[in-house]
């Protein structure tokens, strides 16, 4: 979601955890945009409910109305490839 006219800090973004009831390592923000991680059931009720921008304007006391553009991104996993024997170490070797 996008956030209009507000700098968001640290202490926003552990207010915003605390009212979705999730980790504080679940709320993000980079270039004005906020990326809040479903990692409970209480913020997935928050969800269910269309509730989202309220909760996080309350969390911000900001009108909901300078909350914009929420879309649900589904995160996909990015598979790690490697060559185990990159990582053998040669002196046992010896």
């Amino acid at each position: 979601m996008k956030i209009s006219g507000v700098h968001l800090n640290r202490p926003d973004l552990h207010n915003i955890a605390a009212e979705l009831g999730i980790g504080t390592r679940d709320v993000l923000t980079k270039d004005g945009i906020l990326t809040i991680y479903n990692t409970s059931e209480v913020c997935q009720e928050i969800i269910d409910d269309n509730a989202l921008a309220s909760f996080v304007s309350m969390a911000l006391n900001i009108s909901a109305e300078d909350i914009s553009d929420i879309k649900e991104v589904i995160e996909e996993p990015v598979k790690i490839e490697f060559d185990p024997s990159d990582f053998e170490d040669d002196e046992d070797d010896e």
